[in-house]
């Protein structure tokens, strides 16, 4: 038996000592990447939509690099590294196809900042064998500046396309887009973008590579949504609290089959249950979620009137789900309020459909009489 024992101790010694050294080589490609994952936020147009990820800054070529869906919403973009603010020029290239966002990068505050910016290296997916050590470098779900560990299986296709992307098994989490893939040399990947988050399968997450990256910005595109002039108008009027002028201009953005529709029915059943119609605001939000059932702003909203109505245990359920789906309705209170109150803007008033144009119903509970009438066009409109 003693005999048997002395003869595996080589073997274990070998496996601690690969676990060891696999350690180190977190250690070290941590140390020199995660001084140029950054902090990104952006803050849409209306004021309404705040998104938090991840970027990646190439010092060389002077830009920052994030994903097209962390900045969907288009107007403002901040970015730091640790607390140091990243100053931004114009954006080089938006390309919604390739999920990519290219800005440019003046410099930092202070500007002395921007020397301790390391230069990371690039290297194409075909460059990477599979198997090769996989580390990725990001923000999940508000913690900054995590390090997963996993390996890089080759190319695979990915969506409903079929392009072919790295795909890897380091884990990541709402929040890792657009940040770092490296590999063990702390070279940059990619940047990953998307997982199976359908239950069907693990460490199927998949990187936009750098290939693809310099192919869009050698033809750069601008996919950023045209601002709304009706929304816009519509949603300065919700954020300064004037939601019986919000809802006039809700309905006709609802009317008129906008792409901001289900914006405007959410905001309208907030407004409703701000003013103490729950069940108004609940027959809203039940219809939003049959809509899309992964709305997790609208499941945590119902769970709210729900318990509002007596219904507990439904409300608990339906806001535990709403946490899964984004975890910051349970840890952030701010996250559904207004980001700032911006002057209106100076626009033509868009709004030409007759429901618009009509003045609001009026009785002794004026209020309640317009919920009724807004819901019932609301509703209406899905039927139709």
């Amino acid at each position: 038996m003693m005999k048997m024992l002395r003869s595996i101790e080589p073997l274990i010694f070998c496996i601690l000592s690969l676990q060891s050294a696999a350690q180190d080589a977190g250690v070290r490609v941590f140390a020199q990447a995660s001084g140029a994952v950054a902090w990104v936020e952006t803050i849409s147009a209306d004021s309404l939509h705040r998104l938090r990820s991840s970027g990646v800054v190439l010092k060389e070529q002077g830009w920052l690099l994030t994903t097209f869906h962390g900045y969907k919403y288009g107007d403002n973009i901040t970015a730091r590294l640790g607390e140091v603010p990243l100053r931004l020029g114009a954006v080089i290239t938006a390309d919604e196809a390739r999920d990519l966002v290219v800005v440019q990068v003046l410099g930092t505050e202070p500007a002395a900042a921007w020397k301790s910016v390391p230069t990371l290296a690039t290297v194409t997916s075909n460059a990477i064998p599979t198997g090769a050590d996989g580390y990725a470098i990001g923000n999940p779900n508000g913690a900054e500046l995590v390090i997963s560990h996993g390996l890089v299986s080759g190319l695979r296709p990915f969506g409903r396309t079929g392009r072919k992307l790295p795909q890897f098994s380091a884990p990541i989490s709402e929040g890792n887009s657009g940040g770092a893939l490296v590999d063990s040399k702390a070279r940059l990947i990619g940047l990953p973008m998307a997982w199976h988050a359908d239950g069907g399968g693990q460490a199927l997450n998949f990187a936009l590579p750098m290939e693809e990256i310099f192919a869009a910005v050698a033809i750069p595109r601008n996919d950023m949504p045209v601002p709304d002039a009706a929304w816009l108008f519509a949603t300065h009027a919700y954020r300064i609290g004037d939601c019986l002028r919000a809802q006039e201009l809700f309905i006709g953005i609802i009317k008129n089959n906008s792409t901001h529709a289900s914006d405007a029915a959410y905001y309208s059943a907030r407004c409703m249950q701000r003013s103490g119609n729950a069940k108004g605001a609940q027959e809203i939000y039940e219809r939003l979620v049959v809509i899309d059932p992964l709305d997790a702003k609208s499941l945590y909203r119902l769970g709210e009137v729900l318990l509002e109505l007596g219904e507990t245990q439904r409300a608990f359920e339906l806001r535990q789900r709403a946490g899964r789906l984004n975890p910051d309705l349970l840890t952030n209170d701010q996250w559904d309020c207004c980001v700032t109150i911006t002057p209106p803007p100076r626009l033509t008033a868009p709004w030409t459909s007759a429901t618009a144009r009509r003045p609001l119903p009026t009785s002794r509970n004026g209020w309640r009489t317009c919920s009724s009438w807004l819901r019932s066009i609301v509703v209406g409109c899905w039927r139709g």
